[in-house]
This record gives C-alpha cells, structure tokens and sequence, in this order.
C-alpha cells in the first residue's frame, strides 16, 4: 500500500520536512495553498556565529496580495537578499566541518535570477533531496491537479497519487477529520520527530534549525541523525497515535 505525504514548499525547510520526505513512497509539494505572512513559506532559522539565532528570508511581493497562493508569490528583487544570504551563509558557517562540500551548491543557487517565490524554495528542495540521497518519487500539488483545503486536500492527495495511505504531521491531531479518511479507505499514519542534537559551530546547541544547519555542521551524515529521530506510527483514530 503506498504511502503519501504532502508539505508546503517551505524556504530551507528543517530537518523533520526531510524525514518525512525519506518515510514515504511519494512525497508531494503543495504549492497552491494560501501564503501566509510571518510562516516559514519565505524564512528560516539558522544560526550566527555569535551562537544566537537568527532568521533568513527572502522579500516578497505582498501588499494587496493577501490570498494569493504560495506558487502566485513574487520574490521582491529590488532587495539584494541573494547577497545577503550568500554573505550570511559564509560568514557565519565558513568553520563548520562541512562548509566546503555544501557552500558551493549554495552560490550556484543564488547566483541564478528567481522570480517566483516556490522555485526557488522547491529547487532548494530537490537539491538537498539528491544530497541527503532521498529518492522518494516528488510530485508538485498545481501540476497534478491536486487541490482543497484540509482534511479534502488530503484525500485528494491520496486520490491523485493513488496512495492509499497519508502520512501526517502531528499538528493534524488538531484538525483532520480521520473518520472522513477512514470511511474512504486510507489508512492514516502520523510522523513523530525529534531533532538531533549534534554538533554546532558555535554556542550552546539549538534544535529545529534550518536544513542548513545540519548539512554544514554534519554533511550528507545528517540523514542518518534526522532519520534516527524519526518515527512512523499508525493511527487508530481513538487517541494519540499508537505503535
């Protein structure tokens, strides 16, 4: 039975997005759902090398743009944010083990012209996939026809991609309608993770950091610290999820 999993296309998602990504026969991006200001759909953590953490975006276009939907959003290139985030990267991440391997990828990344808000996160996405060699089949929400909102995008999701069972986060506790699901055939499985500690280049240890953070201080290792953290459990729909 295959297993299905949908995301928003978040910018340098954190290492749990990747987990979830490895845990699953498809993987979908959904890039036609609202955006939302102040979400992690256009930034990010990560860490400076003072120890304290910071947050990375990229400027967008969104005055009077209030529903538009992530793959709509414009990235405001009057703003020299490439530099920015190819200057911060460097600066704060040129002592970590493996700033060589992975800084590279990064400025040929921002050295290219983006317009669009989601190409650019979702080729940041299959970049870091073909590192952390995550061969999960990628499909993207707009160009499959998938749509709805809630508990009816998941099921569409599973419909679209002939999955029979849906991975979920553990926030769709809070508003999945599992019996729904239930009565259409799909099995429901909830995703727990815990974030590795590992080692930072400076400070104390914060977890949840940018994807970022964990490929310039572990490399291509990183998939074995988030998939050690991570775990898939069915759930029986009477509670929390149950081994």
């Amino acid at each position: 039975m295959s297993l299905v999993a949908g995301h928003q296309p978040n910018l340098y998602p954190y290492g749990g997005f990747f987990a979830k990504a490895a845990s699953v026969d498809v993987f979908v991006i959904v890039d036609n759902t609202q955006y939302v200001k102040k979400e992690y759909h256009n930034r990010n953590r990560i860490k400076l090398s003072d120890g304290t953490v910071q947050w990375l975006g990229i400027p967008v276009k969104n005055a009077g743009r209030y529903k538009q939907p992530i793959n709509a959003v414009e990235i405001d290139n009057s703003k020299n944010w490439r530099h920015v985030h190819e200057r911060t990267l460097y600066l704060n991440y040129r002592k970590a083990a493996y700033f060589d391997f992975f800084y590279p990828r990064m400025e040929e990344m921002l050295r290219k012209e983006w317009i669009m808000l989601a190409d650019f996160n979702i080729s940041f996405i299959r970049m870091c996939l073909e590192v952390l060699e995550i061969r999960t089949r990628l499909k993207i929400a707009s160009a499959e026809g998938i749509s709805g909102v809630s508990t009816l995008l998941i099921l569409d999701i599973c419909r679209k991609t002939g999955s029979g069972s849906y991975l979920h986060g553990k926030h769709s506790l809070d508003y999945v309608d599992f019996e729904l699901l239930r009565k259409e055939g799909i099995a429901n499985f909830i995703q727990e993770f815990n974030a590795p500690v590992y080692g930072q280049v400076s400070g104390g240890f914060e977890p949840n950091l940018s994807i970022l953070d964990l490929l310039f201080n572990c490399g291509p290792s990183c998939r074995d610290l988030i998939m050690k953290n991570n775990s898939v459990k069915e759930f029986s729909g009477k509670g929390p999820a149950t081994p």
